[in-house]
């Protein structure tokens, strides 16, 4: 042992002493050479009393397959060394599970990392950084990059200060028309109306999420747009290259973990905001027709969600992919062909990954793009934000749009701030990639979590109805409802649950309620 011995040394001397007879003394497992170089003629010793299934109290089952934990392709269920160390932790030694202590399993796990090539040698391993250190890939430093990105929180939280004391400062202000000699409009500044009513302009009432949702989206592209660089969409290559963006690429966990959760907070903002228009009466003529593309733009984040779920093509996808999929085929008379248009074939592969990987990054995002574009566009068209007549409000005030622009900006820091700081924090999901997609997937794997709520209805039912027809008729329910309740009246407009539109409410939250409940149902089976 050297005189300051790193935790992989110390491994060694617990391998040697524990694992050895079983794992080889170069990791290479129980193999016949193994035996024979180190045990002679006692190489079979299962088959006396002493080793064999009827041995003594004193004695003990010799296992005959032991396999290579040091060389290419060992190690497959293994992400991280968090996830080593836990097996270790809980299955080592094979005769008495849960005897090692913590210290032991740690010096194991570093000792094998090393052996395999992750952990250079003579670099010591920290056990603090196991759940940030590859199994499959080189172990490196990321003390730069948390520097950076406290400092990029740092400047965010100063700068969101800033915006928050300007806010304070103008909150009094009756506002409206710029003065003379103010700075001209941009033209971020003329997506927005000259000025809007100061209470229909209230973070209450707005909740901001119209504008975080387009925000998000433009987080999204950005993000994804640097993905694509490092990301190979095929099946021998997803998954490991989704562990190389994740461990090598500097600063790759940050903006891969900012971009899941600015997809799943796109998802809860997106339909916070529909729930909103929805309570608000903002649903109806003249604004039916943007409601209806709202409706679609929601429909195409769940899809770009899924879809981009898929392409982590690991064994957390699993359930998604296969049973997701499969439930194409229980559409009557067109199922077998909606099933081999997703998924190019009679199962998953090369074809399904490349059919995702395009939806996701061109056929919906464009779909998408567009129809964004046109909510924009048709929020100006219908009159802005729903707001009562003029000779009908008690409070006349207005905000001009360089205001309105300024709230949106705060919103956007505050939103970066958050998304910055969950993805440093919190990495995105990421399990080993998918070896076989003709095995089973694991019992434990779910849906996404947006999807939890069908997988809960499969249990109830056949798969069509609860999988495909009841999803399809909530959203006939949303659709219809511009229809069954056409008119609010002015006097009610611009507040939170007008009388006119209370049963279109009931409906909506019905319909909310349910979704929480079976989602967490799910959750607790």
């Amino acid at each position: 042992m050297p005189d300051d011995p790193l935790l992989a040394d110390k491994g060694s001397l617990s391998y040697w002493l524990i694992c050895l007879a079983c794992h080889g003394d170069k990791g290479q497992g129980l193999t016949e050479e193994f035996r024979r170089e180190i045990f002679g003629e006692d190489m079979n010793c299962w088959q006396s009393k002493c080793h064999a299934s009827n041995h003594p109290q004193e004695g003990f089952d010799l296992p005959r397959v032991v396999p290579a934990i040091v060389g290419p392709g060992t190690l497959s269920r293994f992400l991280t060394a968090e996830d080593l160390n836990q097996y270790i932790l809980s299955t080592m030694p094979w005769w008495n599970p849960g005897s090692l202590s913590s210290n032991e399993a740690w010096e194991l796990t570093a000792y094998i990392l090393r052996e395999n090539g992750p952990l250079p040698q003579n670099v010591e391993f920290h056990p603090q950084t196991a759940s940030s250190a590859p199994v499959h890939l080189p172990i490196r430093s990321r003390t730069n990059e948390q520097s950076w990105q406290w400092v990029f929180l740092i400047s965010m939280t100063l700068v969101a200060g800033a915006l928050i004391a300007g806010s304070v400062v103008k909150s009094g202000a009756t506002a409206a028309q710029p003065v003379k000699g103010a700075t001209r409009p941009s033209f971020m500044h003329h997506l927005h109306p000259p000025s809007i009513p100061l209470p229909q302009a209230r973070w209450r009432y707005t909740l901001g999420a119209g504008g975080l949702a387009i925000y998000l989206s433009l987080v999204l592209g950005v993000t994804g747009i640097l993905l694509m660089f490092f990301y190979i969409p095929t099946p021998e290559h997803a998954g490991p290259s989704i562990q190389t963006i994740t461990f090598l690429v500097p600063f790759g966990s940050l903006i891969r973990g900012i971009h899941y959760w600015a997809a799943q907070a796109l998802v809860i903002v997106a339909l916070i905001h529909l729930l909103r228009v929805i309570f608000t009466g903002s649903f109806v003529t003249p604004r039916r027709f943007n409601f209806f593309i709202g409706l679609g733009l929601l429909v195409l984040t769940l899809f770009l969600d899924f879809t981009g779920y898929v392409l982590r093509w690991d064994e957390g996808i699993r359930w998604a992919l296969t049973v997701g999929t499969n439930l194409l085929q229980t559409i009557p008379l067109i199922g077998t062909q909606v099933y081999g248009f997703v998924i190019g074939g009679d199962k998953p592969g090369l074809a399904a990954l490349t059919r995702f990987y395009a939806w996701h990054i061109f056929g919906l995002t464009l779909v998408m793009v567009v129809l964004i574009a046109w909510h924009i566009f048709r929020v100006r068209r219908d009159g802005g934000i729903s707001a009562p007549s003029p000779e009908q409000r008690g409070d006349t005030r207005r905000i001009s749009r360089f205001e309105l622009v300024q709230r949106e900006g705060l919103a956007a820091v505050l939103a970066t701030l958050a998304l910055i700081l969950v993805g440093a924090l919190i990495p995105a999901p990421l399990a080993v990639p998918i070896q076989d997609m003709t095995l089973a997937p694991p019992e434990d794997v779910r849906a996404p979590w947006f999807f939890l709520w069908i997988q809960q209805l499969l249990r109830y039912g056949d798969a069509f109805w609860m999988g495909i027809a009841v999803p399809c008729i909530i959203l006939i329910v949303l659709i219809a409802l511009p229809y069954l309740f056409p008119k609010i009246p002015d006097s009610q407009k611009g507040r939170w649950f007008p009388r006119a539109g209370r049963v279109a409410q009931l409906i909506a939250g019905g319909i909310t309620i349910g979704w929480l409940i079976l989602t967490i149902m799910e959750l607790l089976e």
